[in-house]
């Protein structure tokens, strides 16, 4: 019971988050990550493949800066129009940002679309790779990865990006740690992700990549052969 009325209280609590409140996303994510959040989520660059990437759920697109910045024309899908016309106003007017990308209205629009995960609006095998970072409830749904399946090449790449945990080096980060578990974000994602790749039918590595103060976990799948 108690289990239930929590998973109610998170998804409430996020819905809220992504929209009503996304204007505060930024802050927020850097304020519990200790400013680590932006170097976590890069850390799916170096594991892509190809040229053809979306990211879903781009959210603010600080990812989608850095990928463009990278040489890459990615796509953002976000459910939430609020997450969205921030992500636009960053690719518009990158001086607000500290970010050297510089983009044309139409090509900042042309990267970004709002779509359900559930049922992306692509043919099959449009994308190379496919990188979530930090995702919200979706990911539970296998629906969700059936797409993610369908839309992928057949060499193509999912690129999983979750679990950022702060080195327990003082009473803040061990606080911020305990609150990531509370959310999702604990040490199980290892086992959880393959398990949950494997139903789907990818065939999934875990890398933990590291830095001084922090460590995040990435997930590398590949299509299994059917």
């Amino acid at each position: 019971m108690f289990r239930r009325v929590w998973l109610a209280f998170l998804r409430f609590a996020f819905h809220q988050f992504y929209n009503t409140f996304a204007f505060t996303y930024d802050f927020v994510s850097a304020a519990v990550s200790r400013r680590h959040w932006r170097a976590w989520t890069r850390a799916a660059i170096p594991r892509i493949v190809g040229t053809r990437i979306l990211e879903i759920p781009c959210g603010t697109g600080n990812l989608l800066i850095d990928l463009v910045a990278a040489g890459y024309t990615p796509i953002g899908v976000d459910l939430s129009p609020s997450m969205l016309r921030i992500a636009q106003r960053k690719l518009l007017h990158p001086e607000r940002n500290r970010s050297e990308v510089e983009m044309e209205s139409k090509d900042a629009l042309s990267l970004l679309l709002r779509a359900c995960a559930q049922a992306l609006p692509f043919p099959d095998q449009s994308f190379d790779s496919i990188v979530m970072t930090f995702p919200p409830g979706f990911v539970h749904d296998p629906l969700v990865f059936a797409e993610f399946h369908r839309l992928l090449a057949d060499d193509g790449r999912l690129i999983w990006v979750d679990a950022g945990r702060l080195l327990p080096r003082d009473f803040f980060s061990r606080l911020l740690n305990r609150a990531f578990d509370a959310v999702g974000g604990d040490e199980n994602f290892s086992r959880g992700a393959k398990d949950l790749l494997a139903r789907s039918g990818f065939d999934a590595r875990i890398e933990n990549v590291r830095d001084e103060a922090s460590v995040v976990m990435v997930a590398v799948a590949e299509k299994v052969e059917q």
